[in-house]
């Protein structure tokens, strides 16, 4: 039975009781996204010299190499890059979401940032390049809560980044 706290396309209790599902491993350079999450915000590491967005979080820029990296609020939206559908069994924690997409996601606002999380709220043959995406949450526990990828909604139909919850 679903409790509302899910997003669409995730079976019931699909957090930790359910599966052994690896986690993130939150430290101090992933903290910001990770805090961000729980707050239902995209938040990545920014470079206040050169203003490139650097992801996955890393100690320096790698276009300038500076080290003083900001955390900065992006908007969660962008469009399919690549994306695999999984059908096979061989990923711990995840037998029982099968068939499943992992999305490979271009943020809108640089060319060349790239994301990944899973698709929601999609049928699987829908996917395609190109396919306008916005993020979702799924909330896993008070600690983590996941990015995950849906069709971004038309203009007036609701917010980028919205939850489900």
């Amino acid at each position: 039975m679903m409790t509302g706290d899910e997003p669409a396309g995730v079976p019931p209790g699909g957090g930790r009781g359910d599966m052994d599902r690896p986690l993130p491993v939150i430290d101090e350079m992933s903290s910001p996204y990770w805090e961000g999450a729980r707050e239902h915000r995209l938040v990545l590491l920014r470079c206040p010299d050169c203003r490139v967005f650097v992801h996955p979080p890393r100690p320096s820029c790698p276009r300038c190499r500076s080290e003083r990296l900001d955390p900065e609020e992006v908007t969660g939206r962008g469009q399919v890059y690549s994306w695999s559908v999984m059908r096979s069994p061989g990923n711990p924690g995840f037998e029982g979401r099968l068939p499943y997409a992992v999305l490979v996601v271009e943020l809108a606002e640089q060319p060349g940032l790239f994301t990944i999380g899973n698709v929601v709220d999609c049928p699987l043959e829908d996917i395609e390049i190109g396919m306008s995406v916005e993020v979702t949450w799924e909330r896993i526990d008070d600690t983590i809560t996941l990015p995950q990828w849906r069709p971004a909604q038309t203009v007036g139909s609701g917010s980028a980044g919205a939850s489900r919850a």
